[in-house]
């Protein structure tokens, strides 16, 4: 995933994200999604600005990368000479900070797709993430694991913590995967996954939480000292907007309450922010889960 921005004044650091660009180079997939009614609201921001051109530079890229997107879903890579185009590679998009003037393209972030996940999903998903623009009609939106991604890592990088999305550990079966780690030198690693049962399907969650509990039996199969390297936690978003998988919700405290350190938003989104404070926190401190009652 990579963010065009629209940046005027780098001293100031002004900048307005305005498209959002995906690319997956073993599938040959690149897609654009831009921002609407990009025009008025440029105009509005910096008046003496051509917020026409601006337009018309970014539809020039969509127009590069359109043949690109298909309704790809994830599976098994293809051959290298049938995925191959240089617009899926995220180093296409380099050209154009050099040639494009006041236009930026922000670092490539890695990001997961379900198996299964048209490609054209989650880039509407991301750009509902990143570039979402109000209706005004005050919609309430259920509170996704990806925007619980997104606010922990945006406070973990302002604390200047180091860590690691999409961690591994190989068990005796298994590569179990985890969201986010910490990695210490003189205390134990932190693994933690990030679970949302605000969703209209409760499969997801259901099957996020078992895979979850399969991973650490997996660990501590081919390690029993498996507690004294790792700790374990979950951030659990409960369903505020979906209020009939309470249960399920409840269910999964339970299962994990012997072998995670657990966090819970219990809000809306405007709670979030301070719901994740503790985890973020205890992630980024030397003592790690341990630092939080």
């Amino acid at each position: 995933m990579r963010i065009i921005q629209y940046v005027p004044n780098e001293l100031r650091d002004e900048r307005v994200n305005v498209a959002l660009v995906l690319q997956n180079p073993s599938h040959g997939y690149a897609g654009l999604r831009k921002r609407p009614y990009m025009d008025p609201l440029l105009q509005a921001l910096w008046p003496a600005i051509d917020a026409e051109l601006v337009r018309l530079m970014v539809q020039e890229i969509e127009t590069l990368l359109k043949p690109l997107n298909k309704s790809t879903r994830k599976g098994p890579s293809r051959l290298l000479h049938e995925a191959f185009d240089e617009r899926s590679l995220p180093t296409y998009l380099d050209q154009f900070n050099q040639s494009y003037g006041s236009l930026r393209v922000t670092e490539a972030k890695p990001v997961r797709v379900a198996e299964g996940e048209s490609f054209k999903e989650k880039l509407h998903q991301l750009f509902d993430l990143y570039i979402r623009v109000d209706d005004g009609r005050q919609r309430r939106s259920n509170i996704t694991k990806e925007v619980i991604q997104f606010q922990v890592g945006k406070e973990l990088d302002r604390r200047g913590a180091v860590y690691t999305e999409h961690a591994v550990l190989k068990g005796e079966f298994f590569e179990n995967k985890f969201d986010v780690a910490r990695h210490r030198i003189e205390a134990v690693d932190s693994m933690a996954h990030i679970i949302s049962f605000d969703l209209k399907s409760i499969d997801t969650a259901t099957t996020q939480s078992l895979r979850l509990l399969q991973s650490v039996d997996d660990l501590l199969s081919a390690d029993p000292q498996l507690f004294a390297k790792y700790e374990f936690g979950v951030f659990l978003q409960a369903p505020i907007h979906y209020r009939q998988h309470r249960s399920n919700y409840d269910d999964a405290l339970r299962a994990f309450r012997k072998k995670f350190k657990i966090f819970q938003n219990l809000d809306d989104e405007p709670g979030l922010v301070s719901a994740t404070t503790r985890f973020v926190d205890s992630l980024a401190s030397d003592q790690g889960f341990s630092a939080v009652s």
